[in-house]
């Protein structure tokens, strides 16, 4: 494996450094020549090894600082030659590892892609939906995605259509079977929960595991056999969600970004994972797994819903990405499959947790103010390498616009992780281009003021054509209280359009007005669509521009640079739930 450090200042403007390649190759992974390329903030790395004849190349780059790695990306080259994923350059020295091993075309792997989905009830979100179309929907996007790997998790009495909806329209040899692991002496009251489809051949099914921690509703899986003869172990899985990790993580970070008075201690936040998730794991990975496999060396894979936060992301490398607000926090829970030789394959693909937070909680009730990742596909062995990993949290392109699709901006309340992975052995290696995930929203989860000078609460006042009386009375919205909320009043009562509107006392000359959705957890109300308007009155008013912000608790900035107005009025047009609520709204005027 060939290092080299490459000092910052070596980086500021284009660098290109240059390691010298082996003068033979060995058997094992063999140091490579590499170029580091960094232009401006962001840096490539191109990686050159032997090219030979009917020989596939397999390339490794990681790039560090110290212990702290950046980027990583695993890449198949028939030319000898690979380039990564642009990366920000990280602050400090950079230290780049190459590694090339080649492989003979004929044995370079299976490629698999595996995917883990929670379906909210089977798809019906939670039996709200009622005609049949999101299912179809997800059942489209499968194809989409189209995973030789489907762990599921609230099949939920889908899971027959959702075969038979796979399996349309497909040729004989790339057919889905499906397996259901939750046995009836297990269901919930919804029944059955634990699904595994695959295209591979299922060579067994295995057992119920019944102990005092778990059951065939949180584990099940299958030995699946490749078509070079290997074989892998697959397992769909669920933990509990009591210990509610994200909403105590949101509010730790809200906290501390706005210098409010803690809740919950770290220790009190981690012992969310104590109350069942910790024993779960340790029965899933001492007792289940054995007793499945034994001591079979082949690779293990498992996707499911852990309602966990990762000890990876929640780092002190990551204490100040976005959404963190300094909080470093070690879950016990999820590093116990990290101990027991597991790859989190998303973070492995992606290690920048700042970058690539890979959000999957929740594209329905909303993402809040810190990153949530509660959904895995996890993958054991020394043949397994991961080429790439996503999370999706929004509808294919061709769903966006439907009926479905202002209230259900994706086909669950979970996102979907979808991972490519290699297994080493006979086989030609990658089919397809590798799953990627795009960077993280592009801004910053609390950004700096907009321009101006901010207009003091006791200049303000505020009306609003509906609020629910005393605890959500508009007058909130304008107390320079973020621990306090403007809410409407009942939406089948007075449905939208709300409207809320801030007195500034005089005509003034403003520079941006901030919209701040409430802080909590939940967060119903949370508006998404609008119209900014003003007025010189309070009668007669005027459209400023049109809004459409995510489901996020992060403000939302409104350039107002040129306006002359006394009144700043939010027309809500739909808010999360039908209702509209906000912590505040808080104009600044021109300083000049």
């Amino acid at each position: 494996m060939r290092r080299s450090i490459l000092p910052m200042a070596a980086v500021l403007a284009l660098a290109v450094l240059t390691a010298p390649a082996p003068a033979a190759a060995d058997p094992g992974p063999r140091p490579g020549a590499y170029r580091l390329d960094c232009q401006g903030g962001t840096c490539t790395v191109l990686a050159t090894g032997k090219r030979r004849p009917h020989h596939v190349e397999e390339f490794v780059t990681t790039v560090r600082t110290g212990d702290q790695v950046w980027a990583r990306d695993t890449v198949y080259s028939r030319d000898g030659s690979a380039r990564s994923r642009p990366f920000p350059r990280p602050a400090g020295d950079v230290t780049v590892d190459v590694a090339v091993t080649s492989l003979p075309e004929k044995l370079a792997g299976t490629p698999l892609r595996l995917m883990a989905w929670n379906l909210f009830v089977g798809g019906t979100i939670n039996r709200q939906e009622t005609t049949g179309e999101n299912l179809r929907q997800m059942i489209d996007y499968l194809n989409e995605v189209n995973p030789d790997v489907l762990f599921v998790v609230e099949g939920y009495g889908s899971g027959q259509k959702i075969l038979e909806g796979l399996n349309a329209g497909r040729a004989e040899g790339d057919r889905f079977s499906g397996v259901q692991l939750t046995q009836p002496e297990d269901y919930s009251v919804n029944g059955d929960n634990l699904w595994l489809y695959t295209k591979l051949e299922i060579q067994k099914v295995y057992p119920r595991y019944a102990d005092a921690d778990i059951s065939s509703f949180n584990l099940g899986g299958a030995r699946l056999g490749l078509p070079n003869g290997q074989h892998v172990n697959a397992f769909s899985m669920w933990t509990w969600h009591d210990g509610y990790a994200f909403g105590d993580t949101h509010d730790a970070a809200v906290q501390n970004t706005h210098r409010l008075p803690r809740t919950k201690t770290i220790e009190q936040i981690l012992d969310g994972d104590n109350l069942r998730r910790y024993g779960m794991g340790k029965a899933i990975l001492e007792k289940a797994l054995p007793s499945f496999i034994g001591d079979d060396d082949a690779p293990v894979l498992m996707g499911g819903d852990l309602n966990a936060q990762s000890h990876l992301d929640w780092s002190e490398q990551f204490a100040n990405a976005p959404g963190h607000g300094g909080v470093v926090l070690p879950w016990p829970y999820t590093k116990l499959y990290t101990d027991a030789g597991f790859l989190d394959t998303f973070r492995y693909a992606n290690p920048d947790a700042g970058l690539y937070p890979g959000r999957t909680w929740s594209p329905l009730s909303g993402f809040g103010a810190v990153p949530a990742r509660i959904d895995y596909v996890f993958a054991k062995g020394k043949d397994v390498r991961v080429l790439g990993s996503r999370a999706d949290v929004r509808r294919l392109p061709r769903h966006q616009g439907s009926p479905l699709d202002q209230t259900y901006p994706f086909y669950s309340d979970h996102g979907a992780v979808i991972t490519d992975v290699v297994i080493r052995g006979k086989g030609t290696g990658p089919d397809r281009t590798p799953v990627t995930e795009e960077p993280g929203l592009g801004r910053e989860i609390w950004p700096a003021p907009p321009p101006g000078r901010r207009i003091p609460p006791s200049e303000l006042t505020a009306t609003a054509s509906t609020f629910k009386p005393g605890i959500g009375d508009p007058r909130r919205a304008v107390d320079g209280n973020l621990t306090t909320d403007y809410h409407s009043y009942y939406p089948e009562v007075v449905p939208q359009p709300h409207y809320i509107t801030v007195d500034t006392g005089r005509i003034r000359n403003l520079s941006a007005v901030r919209f701040q959705p409430k802080l909590r957890v939940g967060m119903n109300g949370t508006i998404l669509k609008g119209v900014v308007q003003v007025s010189d009155d309070g009668t007669t008013f005027r459209d400023v521009t049109q809004v459409q912000w995510p489901r996020m608790t992060a403000p939302n900035d409104v350039d107002l640079k040129g306006v002359s107005a006394r009144y700043v009025r939010l027309r809500a047009d739909y808010g999360m739930g039908g209702a509209s609520a906000l912590a505040e709204i808080i104009p600044y005027e021109s300083d000049r």
